[in-house]
């Protein structure tokens, strides 16, 4: 799935913080087991979560984080043959761990862990059924660099769930 979204954080200490996240869902494709490709519209998604710093890194040492997010997307789902619909809705509670490090307090590499699970429920045709992802772990590479109080980063996920994600972010 296509998605855009918007998220923020606010940092309760030192080592605690709280995210959030709200975005839509542009477009994407379902397949089922043994059925032909759906095409998903339009939809959202919202995530909750909390990150703890656990080490501060300096030198060779890197900085790890570990975190907890509940998140929930929903769309309709279109069947290209019959041009019928139907809603999805799917539930994810991810655990994660991140390793980073800061190179000339402008450039952050990292790489990340996540595993996950939660149902996927989805009406197909006529009948409610229940399902899961494919994969319940992503393993990433990603980049930060800060220019100021901007920000922009890139992840690629090659392993477990596949994704690619790029974003800009603010501090104030």
């Amino acid at each position: 799935m296509n998605t855009t979204s918007l998220s923020g954080a606010w940092r309760l200490n030192e080592e605690w913080s709280l995210r959030g996240g709200l975005g839509l869902i542009l477009d994407g494709k379902l397949t089922p087991t043994g059925q032909s490709t759906q095409n998903v519209q339009s939809g959202g998604l919202l995530a909750v979560g909390i990150e703890y710093l656990w080490q501060r890194g300096e030198g060779f040492k890197p900085y790890v984080d570990y975190s907890v997010f509940i998140s929930a997307s929903s769309a309709q789902v279109e069947n290209p043959t019959t041009q019928e619909t139907s809603s999805y809705f799917s539930s994810d509670l991810r655990l994660g761990g991140r390793a980073s490090w800061i190179i000339n307090d402008t450039i952050f590499p990292y790489l990340t862990a996540r595993v996950f699970g939660g149902p996927v429920s989805w009406e197909l045709d006529g009948k409610d059924v229940i399902g899961t992802d494919i994969h319940h772990y992503q393993v990433a590479l990603g980049t930060a660099l800060q220019f100021g109080k901007t920000g922009t980063f890139i992840e690629w996920a090659g392993l477990g769930e596949k994704a690619l994600s790029v974003g800009m972010s603010y501090a104030w």
